[in-house]
């Protein structure tokens, strides 16, 4: 409930933050197309075509992107990747046509929420490069995700890898366990050099 809660709230503060956003450029919107409309007058056709790339860039935020047809994850991921890039972290996602309908809202936000968060707090710690890769898809009559990204040095305890975090961190994963088991799912942790893999598979 705790992480659910957590994720609602992240959600408002990200449409507040685009509302402020789209409030300042509409206040200027019209002194943009007028700027537009004066260099094409002018036969400024370049010079125009680059400032309308600038308006697409400026309003490219604001815009809300559709991972997958589960409002919850959706939500979820719009929200981490919006983190991820604000702490210089290349992202990818990808989600299949899948249908993850079948998992409760709770579970959703439990699983993805606690490995995104997790995958964040290696990756940002890095200098240089700093990337993570989620992909969701099938995987024969299972749901398959994994999330990848770059760290440093894992330490292991039990086949789970131990938080930072101090006294209670390792919290968030037993609870990502205790959530695919009630898809008779499977939890695996890997990890080669400096990348880190989370892999779960989920019966639908």
């Amino acid at each position: 409930l705790e992480q659910q809660a957590k994720v609602q709230y992240e959600y408002y503060l990200t449409q507040a933050k685009k509302y402020d956003q789209t409030v300042q450029i509409l206040h200027d919107v019209n002194k943009h197309i007028k700027a537009i409309e004066g260099l094409y007058g002018a036969e400024q056709g370049n010079t125009a075509g680059e400032y309308a790339a600038e308006i697409r860039e400026l309003l490219k935020p604001l815009i809300p992107v559709q991972y997958t047809e589960n409002p919850i994850l959706n939500i979820l991921l719009t929200d981490k990747e919006s983190v991820m890039r604000e702490k210089g972290i290349s992202v990818t996602i990808k989600v299949d046509n899948v249908n993850l309908n079948f998992l409760a809202p709770i579970d959703i936000t439990t699983i993805f929420g606690n490995l995104l968060d997790n995958a964040i707090e290696a990756a940002e710690k890095l200098e240089g490069e700093k990337y993570i890769s989620i992909k969701i898809g099938s995987y024969h009559k299972m749901i398959a995700a994994s999330i990848e990204n770059n760290c440093g040095e894992v330490k292991w305890k039990n086949g789970f890898p131990v938080s930072a975090k101090g006294k209670g961190g390792g919290i968030g994963l037993l609870n990502v366990q205790s959530s695919v088991k009630k898809y008779d799912g499977n939890l695996i942790f890997k990890s080669d050099g400096n990348k880190f893999i989370a892999e779960l598979f989920l019966n639908s």
